[in-house]
């Protein structure tokens, strides 16, 4: 099995199913969580904070956006004059951002 076929298989498992330690996670400030529904939270794998850097008005691009999280947040950030993209090669992980 290749390394992409494995990562996009281990990822979309874990879309479906939570799994504990898949990533190292980061502490978000919770104001930014309010809004997030909990099974993105739950299902996010996200490592690293890029937050520190974006303002409001910015166009972000998050590679590897996974459910959603990060989006989620950083639209609250750039808010209504800026514009969040999410990418991510895995189906699973896309259909759970889409959800909400």
């Amino acid at each position: 099995m290749s390394t992409e076929s494995s990562v996009i298989n281990r990822y979309s498992s874990a879309a479906i199913n939570h799994e504990q330690n898949l990533c190292c996670p980061v502490e978000n400030d919770t104001k930014y969580l309010k809004i997030i529904p909990d099974e993105i939270i739950e299902k996010d794998y996200g490592c690293g904070d890029p937050l520190g850097k974006i303002k409001e008005g910015d166009t972000v691009l998050d590679l590897g956006s996974g459910g959603g999280k990060v989006p989620y947040i950083v639209s609250q950030i750039v808010g209504q004059t800026g514009t969040v993209i999410g990418v991510d090669m895995n189906e699973n992980m896309l259909a759970l951002a889409k959800k909400y």
